[in-house]
Parts: C-alpha cells; structure tokens; sequence
C-alpha cells in the first residue's frame, strides 16, 4: 500500500467517482427491468417518488431537489438536465470521500468497495432522501426499487474501487 496521501486521495476518489457515477447510470435500467421481472410493482407504487427511474425519471430524488432549488416551474428537460448535474456531483463528493478515508484507513477498501455503497445507499435512499421528502419512505416503495437501487448502488462502489485501485497504484 502507498503511503496515506488524502489530497491525493480526494483527486482519485473523485474522478472514480465519476466513473462510479456514470456506469451506475448505464446498469439502473436493466437493473430496473430485472426487478420489476421478479419482484413486479403495482402501477401506485411505480408512481411513487423515486420508485420508477425509466417511467418518471423526473421523480426521482436529484430532480425533485433541482425543483425545490426555484422558484420557477421547471419543465422535465431542466428537471433532468438539473438531475445528471446533480448525479455526478454527489458520485463525485462520494468517491472523494471514500478515496480520501481509503486513505487513512484502508480496511473501508474491504469487500471491493461494495460494502461502503451499501452504506452510501441505507444513509440516502432507505434515510435522508424520505425523511427529506424526496422520496418515497422503504416501507412503501416497492422491492423492486430496493433491489434495483441498492443494486446500482453496489456497482458504483465497485466501479470507485477498481478505478480507485488503478489511479492509485
């Protein structure tokens, strides 16, 4: 391991981040589709907040923050536009913070960074985001939206740790 060197870990993290960001946003659909085979959601619960990321997409949480940041109507372009700004961000925030911890306490690398996206995911989706009203709370979204969102969730974390693992040497 080299040594600790949280600037360094901060610039990693964050474009890993980045990466982590973008490959979550390609498995959320097929994710999607996947749950909603086996685990099949009434059409109430698909129009909860945050329940259907391909039907509603403009529900999700990063858009509904982008609509409460104006005072203007937006249209669900800018909701969406708004939402992948928003998206990449917090996955940039998120790998800094996990590169720069990676740092000075290695062992949260443990399990290939999956375990520390799951925490990312109980600390947002099943916590902050429905005690925010961003989202509807877990005990009424369906599994579905569990098992695809914590999914997603699981190969950002995977994703920051490889490219982590590779700009870091």
């Amino acid at each position: 391991m080299p040594r600790p060197h949280i600037a360094r870990g901060l610039l990693v993290g964050a474009v890993a981040g980045l990466a982590g960001a973008f490959v979550k946003s390609l498995v959320e659909p097929p994710l999607q589709t996947a749950a909603e085979a086996a685990f099949p959601p009434t059409a109430a619960q698909k129009n909860l907040p945050g329940a259907d990321i391909q039907g509603h997409p403009e529900r999700m949480p990063p858009a509904t923050m982008a609509q409460r940041a104006t005072d203007q109507t937006l249209s669900k372009e800018e909701k969406l536009t708004a939402q992948s700004g928003i998206h990449y961000v917090f996955g940039a925030l998120s790998g800094a913070a996990y590169g720069a911890l990676a740092e000075v306490a290695p062992a949260v690398t443990w399990g290939f960074g999956m375990p520390a996206a799951a925490a990312l995911w109980a600390g947002t989706h099943l916590t902050t985001l429905p005690a925010a009203g961003l989202q509807a709370t877990p005990d009424r979204l369906p599994a579905s939206a569990h098992v695809w969102e914590g999914s997603s969730h699981l190969v950002f974390g995977a994703t920051v740790e490889a490219v982590r693992r590779l700009l870091r040497g």
